[in-house]
């Protein structure tokens, strides 16, 4: 994990100092593709200088950037109004579409590749689900694997942008009521733009989670999210939720329950459509 520190200079200004202990340099690629986000029209820190150094034999990795005000809308999420919330959230959209329209160097960043489920990784997620929650929802997992696979395998693989790599509440900042800037470009990289909405279905607050609906409005401002997605999001939100299952650290309560929940839709959803097309 990195650490992240904020400084406050003379007068009132503040930069925030990020340090990563990690055995090659880091940060590198982050600033980059941040730079080319700024650049079309997304809220984001200016990074102000990088620098790597040796110490005590370990590589140190420092980046600083431009303090941006705000709190984040998972924690403000509660006290705004309903009309303020929806506006908010509208705007976040809008300003996904915008990241979406970064196309980079594809050896930039993170690839965020859809894993093909192992037969042995989906039994012992199963286990862990049947154990804390009920042998039904382990059949739930084992159905979504199903359906992950049958994506993977059947279909011509998703059209690529830049992605964010953690889009939810928690990296927006609002500040003045806007989304003042985007946080934690530490997993961006380049994916199919379903990688984020997947990323906000899973990972948003109870308030959000089923907001996914306001997402996309904001983002047909700027671009189709239909287009954008491909369909699919199901697949990238079912790989998530997998993964979020069988950490060793496991997930909180609201968070298992909520990764069983998305994949039943989705399944269900998938079932549907299959019986309609028979």
């Amino acid at each position: 994990m990195n650490e992240t520190y904020r400084v406050d200079l003379a007068g009132d200004d503040a930069v925030v100092v990020r340090i990563a202990r990690q055995k090659v340099p880091w940060f590198i690629d982050e600033a980059y593709l941040m730079t080319q986000a700024r650049a079309a029209g997304v809220p984001t820190a200016e990074v102000l200088g990088l620098e790597h150094l040796e110490h005590d034999g370990e590589l140190l990795s420092f980046s600083v950037q431009q303090f941006l005000p705000g709190r984040s809308l998972d924690e403000l999420a509660d006290e705004l109004s309903a009309a303020d919330l929806e506006r908010v959230v509208l705007d976040a959209g809008e300003i996904l579409a915008r990241l979406h329209s970064v196309v980079p160097d594809d050896q930039r960043g993170i690839h965020h590749e859809l894993r093909l489920p192992e037969e042995r990784e989906v039994t012992r997620v199963a286990g862990i689900v049947s154990e804390r929650l009920s042998p039904a929802a382990a059949a739930i997992v084992e159905r979504g694997a199903d359906l992950l696979r049958e994506e993977i395998t059947t279909r011509a693989a998703p059209p690529t942008s830049l992605v964010h790599g953690d889009f939810c509440p928690k990296n927006l900042l609002i500040h003045n009521g806007t989304v003042a800037g985007i946080i934690d470009w530490e997993f961006a990289g380049r994916t199919s733009p379903a990688y984020d909405f997947a990323q906000w279905e899973l990972d948003a607050d109870e308030v959000l989670q089923d907001r996914l609906d306001l997402v996309r409005r904001g983002y047909a401002r700027i671009a189709d999210p239909e287009s954008a997605e491909a369909g699919w999001t199901a697949a990238y939100a079912i790989d998530w939720a997998l993964e979020k299952l069988g950490w060793r650290n496991p997930a909180t309560p609201a968070q298992f329950r909520r990764c069983v929940d998305v994949i039943a839709r989705y399944t269900a959803a998938a079932t549907t459509l299959g019986t309609e097309q028979g």
